[in-house]
């Protein structure tokens, strides 16, 4: 332990010893004392605060800033997904496409109703 601990360890000790032969008018009145100083102590604070415009604009905006946080990050989140979509998408149209042009068949069999119609009735049948 450095000596700084060790001197307020003696210190406390001293002070406790004394406590005990007190009288007990004097007890009570430092027990009131006690009681009166911390009544008109202002409330702690919870952590750092910032001070004139920093701290008005803190405290005004602080309750509000978690719940637009949470809104923001809501947004961002559907935003994400809706992109994220839209990629999935052109990776499967993509992929439709390349099948479709590394096919043997011309594209207008495939703009061809009967041919539609056909492929609809051939993927069934094959289920």
């Amino acid at each position: 332990m450095n000596e700084e601990l060790q001197f307020a360890l003696k210190i406390r000790q001293v002070l406790n010893h004394g406590t005990d032969n007190l009288d007990p008018g004097t007890a009570r009145r430092l027990f009131e004392a006690r009681q009166k100083a911390l009544a008109a102590q202002a409330a702690p604070v919870a952590g750092l605060r910032l001070a004139g415009l920093g701290g008005l604009l803190t405290d005004t905006f602080m309750h509000r800033g978690r719940t637009f946080l949470a809104g923001m990050a809501l947004c961002a989140g559907v935003v994400g997904t809706y992109y994220w979509n839209q990629f999935e998408q052109a990776k499967e149209n993509e992929e439709i496409d390349s099948a479709l042009l590394t096919d043997e068949l011309p594209p207008e069999a495939y703009l061809d109703r009967g041919f539609q119609a056909w492929l609809e009735k051939s993927s069934r049948s094959s289920e």
